[in-house]
């Protein structure tokens, strides 16, 4: 646990640090001004979108789970959305274990195995974000790109990192399939030289990893995953351009998704909960590669965390509340079996 508190510190600390930074030279008049001019029923159809977006993540995860088990869409939906609260409103993203416990409880499946589908799902998650970006490395490398230049150098500089190693985990992921033992034997021998404490906890992810395959190993599934992946993608990629609309903000479509991955790889930052900060100072500089004045940029990062997070958040107290549950308690479950998770059978 005390590297989790230490993963804690970080995030609270950071986040704290960027709102200081972002509010430090923040003009209050022009950002109450672009708050004044901001068409507000487009909050309408982005809080729809975010509510959806929670609905196709666990008709996903439906196909991802079902050669190991056929789970029931409400459950799904409850534990997806549960989990996602869970995540925006308790540090170091704890939800993710708060969904594979909720899920293994309601289904009467091993969490390890719920756990393994969760981190395949996010596998995809990361492959979709990928292929947006190369998408987009497309895009701004044509004529007439309304990027900044030195962005679209990040961006170039991002994809070299981002890709080979993607290249590797794809590799990794097809060796695990074929031969697990194998896998975790080499990857065992790799990690030798890290801390006894940090290679138990990898090694506890790779068996949970391997356990939740199935969905692979077992192609007739992939078509509808990868399907799901990109439509739920899309639509988040849609919300942004909403919400540029209600700032009269006119930027070209790929812009939607650029700020998309930025978003990506801001909630993927530890931070505090709900990402406070993070997403905000990502949002501002990201819209900062069109030249969007730092006051309306931050606007409409205000308003977009407030209509992604807040509905769901709501959304997952009620069926909280109908499951007679609560946050402390399974937080405490969630404290106690997380270093149980992977070595369940």
């Amino acid at each position: 646990m005390k590297t989790s508190h230490k993963q804690i510190w970080f995030g609270a600390v950071l986040s704290l640090a960027l709102v200081i930074l972002l509010l430090k030279s923040t003009d209050f008049h022009a950002l109450s001004e672009a708050f004044r001019h901001a068409n507000y029923y487009y909050c309408i159809p982005m809080i729809a979108i975010s509510l959806i977006g929670i609905l196709i993540r666990a008709y996903r995860w439906k196909f991802i789970m079902a050669p190991l088990h056929r789970a029931s869409m409400s459950n799904l939906f409850s534990a997806t959305m549960v989990g996602f609260m869970a995540i925006d409103l308790l540090p170091a993203r704890i939800g993710e274990v708060i969904r594979a416990h909720l899920i293994g409880e309601k289904e009467g499946i091993p969490k390890s195995a719920a756990f393994g589908t969760i981190v395949v799902e996010r596998l995809f998650d990361i492959f979709t974000v990928l292929l947006i970006l190369a998408w987009i490395l497309v895009i701004v490398s044509l004529p007439g790109s309304r990027i900044q230049g030195v962005y679209a150098k990040a961006l170039r500089g991002a994809a070299l990192v981002f890709f080979p190693f993607f290249v590797v985990l794809i590799c990794f992921l097809i060796l695990i399939m074929r031969k697990t033992g194998l896998a975790i034997s080499w990857a065992r021998t790799c990690l030798r030289p890290l801390p006894e404490s940090w290679r138990n906890k990898i090694l506890s992810m790779l068996n949970s990893f391997a356990s939740g395959l199935g969905a692979i190993r077992m192609g007739m599934h992939l078509v509808p995953i990868i399907f799901y992946s990109l439509i739920m993608w899309g639509l988040f990629g849609l919300g942004n351009g909403l919400m540029l609309k209600a700032f009269q903000i006119d930027l070209p479509v790929y812009a939607f998704f650029y700020l998309l991955v930025v978003q990506a790889v801001a909630v993927a930052v530890p931070a505090s909960p709900g990402f406070v900060g993070t997403y905000h100072a990502a949002v501002v500089a990201g819209l900062a590669a069109f030249q969007i004045p730092k006051e309306v940029a931050l606007s409409f990062a205000i308003l977009s965390h407030f209509l992604i997070f807040i509905p769901v958040i709501l959304y997952g107290l009620v069926l909280l509340w109908k499951d007679h549950l609560s946050l402390s308690t399974l937080k405490t479950k969630a404290d106690d079996g997380q270093n149980g998770i992977p070595k369940t059978k």
